[in-house]
């Protein structure tokens, strides 16, 4: 993911080319502020300073211009993830420590950009702003299936390693994620009153290792 805030080159000249990378720029900032109600053509225009005909060199509705973020956040999420598998691996970790830090960059995005999560998780915005377009749900899916295919990987390479069960991927990988992306749901919501002594970090952590201990091959 990009550490450049999102708000970082808003009111800033820009060259004709980073009139798309200005306009997203002020969505996210609007939408951290005030919601998906927030966001406007005409409010992006303004936040970004320029005209209020400008989007539409680019977005050509408040749909469209909602699907580019959310394929942009998708991208940002998949990146944390691939990193988060790229940095185990090259630390030395076997494949099934690395999936569990895979686990660890997926709460950190959604505690970390809890506006930016909750944008990749309404199923409605996770479907393409032209319904009859040919390629209908073929750059948003592209891009959440690089963020799943990180999940995949990783449990496809703990298998070849014999730390889990050989087989079809997808039960396991599925497995995995419904725990992390529960506990993820819950911290963001503001659902969890965390045991006395520990920190919404320490119960990761217990969720983390459980998961990977329940993924392992058993003696």
């Amino acid at each position: 993911m990009s550490r450049l805030r999102y708000g970082a080159i808003v009111n800033r000249p820009y060259h004709h080319g980073d009139l798309r990378r200005a306009l997203l720029a002020a969505a996210w900032s609007l939408l951290d502020e005030g919601g998906l109600d927030a966001i406007t053509l005409r409010a992006v225009a303004r936040r970004a300073s320029v005209s209020h005909a400008a989007p539409h060199h680019h977005f050509a509705s408040k749909a469209a211009l909602v699907e580019a973020m959310v394929v942009q956040g998708l991208e940002w999420f998949a990146g944390d993830l691939q990193r988060a598998w790229d940095d185990g691996l090259n630390a030395g970790q076997d494949p099934l420590a690395a999936l569990r830090d895979v686990g660890l960059a997926y709460l950190r995005f959604a505690r970390g950009r809890p506006h930016v999560f909750a944008l990749l998780n309404r199923p409605e915005l996770r479907r393409p702003a032209e319904a009859d377009s040919p390629d209908r749900g073929s750059v948003v899916g592209a891009a959440a299936e690089q963020a799943y295919l990180v999940l995949v990987r990783g449990v496809v390479a703990s298998q070849q390693a014999g730390q889990i069960a050989r087989g079809d991927p997808a039960p396991w990988a599925l497995l995995a994620w419904s725990g992390v992306h529960g506990l993820a749901m819950i911290l963001t919501d503001g659902l969890l009153d965390a045991p006395e002594g520990l920190s919404a970090d320490d119960v990761a952590g217990i969720l983390l290792d459980g998961l990977q201990h329940g993924l392992a091959v058993r003696p």
